[in-house]
């Protein structure tokens, strides 16, 4: 993307306020800035992705498979994507298996943390208050269920294929993901992975991304 280089003074603006404009073509454009949903300019929020490899499923109802947590008191974490990527080379007797996305009041204890990677290795680190684990042990509080999904653990079956070769399947509602809205997480706010059924019959990965505000 171009970036303004040139500039005009607006008449009667306070001082220091100026319109960018662009070149383009031989032609001089009005500088414009596109801004996300929170009032940022667009892709200028750090982001940053975790990666939850393939883990089996537990004999166990109502199994927390993983939670990310906001427990700073100023920073707004806002959660873009999340893929749910089924095992296809782990042979299996699979069932389907359904599950359910929920918000939390409490971070989770126990388990396995996970590091979230950052998309540009030079920008900010991501701050400590925000935390996420694998199966947590503990924590983890259940607020708002969010949605409800059912997915086949059966290596061999079509659809099962057909999702983890297209890299999962997209938890997040097309209208939160695709208008980068999210699913936002304040102070001391966050999300959960719910295994609804009692079976160890399967394994699942996740791919989630969110940026910092």
């Amino acid at each position: 993307m171009a970036l303004a280089d040139t500039s005009i003074t607006i008449p009667d603006a306070p001082a220091g306020q100026e319109h960018g404009l662009v070149t383009y073509a031989s032609k001089v454009f009005p500088g414009a800035v596109l801004l996300n949903p929170s009032g940022h300019i667009k892709d200028s929020t750090p982001l940053y992705g975790i990666n939850i490899p393939s883990q089996v499923h537990v004999a166990a109802a109502n199994t927390v498979h993983w939670d990310l947590f906001n427990a700073d008191a100023a920073l707004v974490a806002r959660v873009l994507s999340i893929r749910q990527i089924p095992n296809i080379t782990t042979a299996v007797t699979g069932i389907v298996f359904d599950w359910l996305l929920e918000r939390t009041t409490a971070a989770g204890t126990g388990g396995t943390t996970l590091t979230p990677w950052e998309t540009d290795t030079a920008g900010t680190d991501l701050d400590a208050d925000i935390t996420a684990r694998s199966k947590p042990t503990g924590g983890a509080t259940q607020s708002t269920d969010l949605r409800n999904y059912s997915i086949s653990s059966e290596e061999t079956n079509a659809g099962t294929i057909m999702i983890a070769s297209l890299g999962g399947l997209e938890v997040m509602p097309d209208y939160l993901s695709d208008s980068a809205r999210g699913i936002v997480l304040r102070q001391n706010q966050g999300i959960r992975c719910v295994q609804v059924n009692s079976s160890a019959a399967g394994n699942t990965g996740w791919n989630i991304l969110f940026t910092v505000e």
